[in-house]
């Protein structure tokens, strides 16, 4: 839906969704000092893992 000069995706759209959570970080540089940042990674896991 949105895409930099660079072809860096900026924004997501998907309508047949209820709910798309877009994130744009990198947890292996924070996930062991912030709380947020392993939850995020935590919800990301168990997404990956039901498939």
């Amino acid at each position: 839906m949105a895409v930099a000069a660079d072809g860096l995706i900026e924004g997501i759209y998907m309508p047949d969704r209820r709910f798309v959570w877009g994130v744009q970080w990198h947890p292996e540089f924070s996930y062991r000092s912030s709380r947020e940042n392993r939850d995020i990674l935590g919800a990301l896991v168990e997404a990956a893992k039901r498939g």
